[in-house]
């Protein structure tokens, strides 16, 4: 089997190569970054070019690009993508439905989905390396590839009791509801107000009906219709069902930051700062290689509060806190609760006063909270190593 491997900025692009060295798979690096995942005709006439002067089998990506599925379909090659994205950020997935096409989703609930649509669809868990990680934590430069220049002072830098790495998901929300009828803001709030309070279950796609779409776009059409830019505006299902996502996600994770900073030191790890937040410090943009094992290993809580579009499946964020040896505070989501041993490996809270209950035990209890982050660590060491994810994703023996 040869193999090409579409890199881009994906974030397990350094565990995928590792495990692809370890295997002893024939690979090279076809390297890319897209502006536009839908429409980029230089990037289609360099794969064409690629898989024309090589003898590929496959084509291998980190989620799936649209574009690298109709190159591979004209070729009759087949194409393996690893998705990480819950819901898919592309526009148009009939690509999706191509036969060349094997797409292994991280969540169960996605996948079968996307299965019973027709697409050549499988699930399965995502993975991390301890490895790649402790060169971080270590102090260890990495080559100049890898941008890599850790400092010696950062465990001390980045020590905390409680770190939630990650963007709040700010949406236009409040925009897009002003000009709403006042029932039709109720319908939205309500269905937020039903969602936050529900953990294991996604509820808003059932919820968004095409009577509400309908009458929310009479009332755009109605007042967009000097504005300029916008007189064509139509909110559709999909962008609807992910600003309601994000917008619970949002308010979920400002009110658990809103009740722990005031009493713990709590750090926010983003691009989208929360200076409203009282006692919350503002750590900024980390980077996910040199910074982030740091950050996860010296915090005494990494907090992983999952956007409410991932049906099912564990997210990176997770598996990532835990190959670094941080303790990790998570919402319920199915597939952890299944896989990864809560109350052993990690702990899981059900409801904003459970986390908080939690979060205040776990920092007065040092011992126990050392704990669950070895065997959590050790757990993605034994269970949740890419090499057995890819040996999976290939059908290679052991």
């Amino acid at each position: 089997m040869k193999l090409l491997f579409i890199r881009w900025t994906s974030f397990m692009r350094w565990g995928i190569e590792e495990a692809f060295k370890k295997l002893n798979i024939d690979y090279d690096v076809f390297e890319y970054n897209f502006t536009d995942w839908e429409k980029d005709e230089r990037f289609c006439a360099m794969l064409e070019d690629r898989l024309v002067t090589g003898a590929y089998d496959i084509v291998f990506s980190v989620n799936f690009m649209p574009l690298a599925s109709t190159v591979c379909m004209d070729r009759q090659i087949k194409y393996y993508s690893w998705v990480y994205d819950s819901p898919l950020h592309i526009r148009d997935l009939t690509p999706l439905l191509n036969d060349c096409n094997e797409v292994f989703f991280f969540d169960r609930q996605q996948a079968a989905e996307y299965a019973a649509a027709g697409v050549n669809a499988h699930h399965l868990p995502l993975a991390a390396s301890a490895s790649v990680f402790n060169e971080a934590i270590n102090g260890v430069r990495r080559d100049n590839a890898l941008k890599y220049n850790a400092a010696k002072g950062d465990a001390e830098k980045y020590r905390a009791d409680v770190s939630l790495v990650g963007q709040l998901y700010t949406t236009d929300y409040a925009a897009y509801t002003s000009v709403l009828e006042p029932y039709l803001r109720g319908y939205l709030e309500g269905i937020i107000a039903a969602q936050s309070k529900l953990y294991g279950a996604y509820l808003i796609p059932d919820i968004v009906r095409s009577d509400l779409l309908e009458a929310m776009n009479i009332c755009y059409a109605d007042k967009f219709r000097n504005v300029n830019g916008m007189q064509d505006f139509r909110m559709g299902k999909r962008e609807l069902e992910y600003m309601l996502a994000c917008e619970v996600t949002n308010r979920e994770r400002r009110m658990v930051l809103s009740l722990l900073a005031p009493h713990y030191d709590t750090v926010l790890y983003s691009s989208n700062p929360a200076d409203d937040i009282n006692g919350l410090r503002q750590g900024g943009y980390i980077d996910y290689l040199t910074q982030m094992p740091i950050i996860f290993k010296n915090s005494k809580i990494n907090l992983n509060i999952s956007l409410k579009a991932i049906q099912s499946g564990i997210p990176l964020r997770v598996l990532d806190i835990m190959a670094c040896g941080g303790f990790v505070l998570t919402n319920y989501q199915e597939e952890i609760a299944e896989y990864l041993r809560p109350g052993e490996a990690c702990i899981m809270y059900e409801s904003i006063e459970d986390m908080y209950e939690k979060a205040s035990y776990y920092l007065a209890h040092d011992t126990e909270r050392m704990q669950i982050a070895s065997c959590g660590r050790e757990m993605i060491e034994q269970e949740f190593t890419f090499e057995s994810r890819i040996r999976e994703m290939f059908s290679i023996p052991s």
